[in-house]
């Protein structure tokens, strides 16, 4: 838990924003806690490729990634196909 709160609080998430903090304010306008799954999905695809799933840089892009997360969610059984069509 240590090395995770660490890594998500020095990961640069693209459009100038470091850590989960700057990442949910710039991009949602909201503290981490109060992230939507679909907002807390994109979030964990941008340090990925910041400069290309950011979705000031392309929407379609970061709604792509999204569905990527989601899906490795469920192949890693974190959650259920159900609730990853839900989010």
């Amino acid at each position: 838990e240590e090395i995770f709160e660490l890594y998500v609080n020095n990961t640069d998430f693209g459009s100038g924003y470091r850590g989960i903090y700057q990442a949910a304010m710039g991009y949602f306008g909201k503290e981490p806690l109060q992230l939507t799954d679909y907002e807390s999905a994109m979030l964990a695809g941008i340090p990925n490729a910041p400069s290309v799933y950011s979705p000031d840089i392309s929407k379609e892009l970061a709604y792509h990634r999204v569905q990527k997360v989601l899906e490795s969610m469920v192949d890693n059984q974190v959650i259920t196909q159900k609730q990853a069509d839900e989010i």
